[in-house]
């Protein structure tokens, strides 16, 4: 999960960057170059972080489903164990008998 924090911000500089380059590539001033970079960069980082928070929530859920689903089977397994050990137990009572 360390990595997923990441997310955001090398969004925002992929996107800051492609908008840099695109904006030298045209001529743009310093004037006009800087705003809009700024917007393009909060809108990125913004996007990244609902991106990161909803991939997170998905992951969250699936770990969870797979606790239940795995504590399910051990007591499952736990039950079968403990139905085997009655039968034995039965096996050897009435063989005593």
């Amino acid at each position: 999960m360390k990595k997923s924090r990441l997310f955001a911000p090398f969004l925002m500089l992929l996107a800051g960057a492609v908008t840099s380059i695109m904006m030298y590539y045209f001529h743009y001033s310093a004037k006009e170059m800087l705003p809009v970079l700024l917007l393009v960069l909060l809108i990125f980082y913004f996007a990244g972080c609902f991106i990161q928070k909803r991939v997170t929530d998905f992951v969250s859920q699936i770990k969870a489903q797979e606790e239940e689903e795995r504590k399910k089977m051990e007591l499952e397994e736990a039950m079968e164990d403990e139905g085997e050990f009655a039968d034995r137990a039965e096996e050897n009572t009435g063989n005593e008998a």
